[in-house]
């Protein structure tokens, strides 16, 4: 065992040794929750409506159908949309009719909330507020290791050049 010393005090000195503890592991780590499951939304502009939803998120992407709820009736709707970030953003389309919400949305554990534009054949453009629930399938946090492999270095230890082997 020894120390190496960088000579501009500028690091402090590093201790290497033949020995290690353990073995350190190397991969990637994947946390993004799955938000697939059942989804309540309720949208509020010129116009109320509700949403019953049954998502699919795979990856970075989403969909899903279900049924759209408003002043007018019911309609069925599918869902299309994607993860940026912690942020799903999906678009909702009438099955029957020609008119579309993108929804931006965020998440705190089950609850949603966001904001949302419309277009539509049949009236002028809408924005407004978006509030729901999820009640999810998976578990909501699902960790999974990516790739695994052995730091060699850290079960036979270190060597740092010619110089410093003659002090150890």
């Amino acid at each position: 065992m020894g120390t190496i010393s960088t000579g501009t005090g500028i690091l402090e000195p590093l201790t290497v040794g033949k020995n290690a503890i353990s073995t350190a592991r190397v991969g990637a780590i994947s946390m993004q929750e799955n938000l697939s499951g059942s989804w309540a939304l309720d949208l509020k502009g010129s116009e109320s409506r509700h949403f019953e939803l049954q998502v699919l998120h795979k990856g970075d992407l989403i969909a899903g159908l279900g049924q759209m709820s408003s002043a007018l009736g019911s309609q069925a709707v599918s869902v299309a949309g994607y993860v940026s970030g912690n942020s799903p953003i999906v678009f909702i389309t009438g099955i029957d009719r020609a008119q579309t919400f993108r929804v931006k949305l965020s998440h705190s554990g089950s609850s949603l909330s966001g904001e949302y534009d419309f277009i539509s054949r049949d009236a002028g453009p809408e924005s407004g507020t978006a509030t729901g629930q999820m009640t999810l399938l998976a578990p909501t946090s699902s960790a999974k290791v990516l790739g695994k492999g052995i730091n060699p270095s850290a079960t036979s230890g270190a060597y740092v050049g010619s110089a410093t082997k003659s002090i150890l």
